[in-house]
């Protein structure tokens, strides 16, 4: 077969783009990817220096500390997007690709920043080209974290973490393809060439991985909503003045209410996310018993 034969013969596979679904689901994905990168980075430099992780920026300047840290919180979770766009660019470059910078929001729901560059890349480059940040600063920022001793480095490296849910997605959905096929970055999504052959099945690991994370988000999410906010209330109607779900100091440990005389507290364990995983895995086999049906209607 010839070149103009098989460039012929190119079908469109895919455009991903970032739907309102999805948008909402990369939200909550996200921000879990946050704490939970936060509770690790967190953990690790106690671990490692026998200390906890400090994040005073400003100790001893008045009644405005509070609100200065915060402020240095906040920049500093921000400006991370800056490396992570430019390791994007980097990787573009090294493919032989031009980059561009920008940045957006996504219905109205996710703020973002992206880098693009518009020459076809393979499969394998563009999971490099995906990959290079969250890879390249973890690897780089938790020796630095611990070797400086700087504590607040896991607040950056968790935002990039967080930050990153987009790029793993991409990835995710790419390794259901053969390697063979290509790739063209725009500044809403990835658009995906390729055999008819190439197709993605409708039932895949990929989509599977995709739902079980995002429900799993989602369910957890609502499930500290509920207890932490619905919890009480409920419970106080009812007159129950103790209750615990689950062995605290454990994974089973989900919720505490403790409401008398000389004690009002409230915990929330690690059994939040055990439990929202399960959600997660339910909602994923429901989306591929749709799937197998045949599509939605609107979708």
């Amino acid at each position: 077969m010839s070149t103009a034969d098989a460039a012929g013969s190119e079908t469109l596979l895919a455009d991903l783009e970032l739907s309102r679904g999805l948008t909402i689901q990369m939200t909550a994905v996200g921000g879990l990817g946050f704490v939970v990168s936060f509770a690790v980075f967190t953990a690790v430099f106690q671990a490692a220096t026998g200390r906890a992780a400090s994040f005073a920026f400003a100790p001893g300047v008045g009644w405005w500390n509070d609100a200065l840290n915060l402020l240095v919180i906040a920049v500093l979770a921000t400006v991370i997007l800056v490396p992570h766009e430019w390791l994007h660019g980097l990787a573009f470059r090294h493919y032989g690709g031009d980059p561009s910078y920008g940045v957006g929001v996504a219905h109205f729901i996710l703020p973002y920043a992206y880098a693009t560059s518009p020459e076809r890349f393979t499969r394998n480059q563009f999971l490099v080209i995906l990959l290079a940040p969250l890879v390249v600063m973890t690897a780089v920022g938790v020796p630095a974290m611990l070797l400086l001793g700087w504590g607040w480095l896991a607040l950056p490296l968790a935002a990039n973490a967080g930050g990153a849910v987009a790029d793993v997605w991409m990835a995710l959905t790419l390794l259901g393809y053969p390697a063979h096929v290509g790739v063209e970055d725009h500044e809403k999504g990835v658009r995906i060439l390729g055999r008819a052959g190439d197709r993605v099945p409708a039932l895949s690991v990929t989509n599977l991985s995709w739902d079980a994370l995002a429900g799993a988000a989602v369910a957890a999410f609502g499930l500290l909503l509920l207890l932490g906010i619905g919890g009480p209330l409920f419970l106080s109607a009812l007159g129950v003045d103790s209750l615990t779900v689950g062995r605290p100091g454990t994974i089973t440990y989900l919720f505490s209410f403790v409401n008398t005389p000389d004690e009002i507290s409230l915990g929330i364990g690690p059994g939040i996310l055990v439990l929202g995983s399960l959600l997660g895995l339910c909602y994923a086999f429901a989306r591929s018993y749709r799937r197998r049906r045949g599509p939605a209607a609107g979708e």
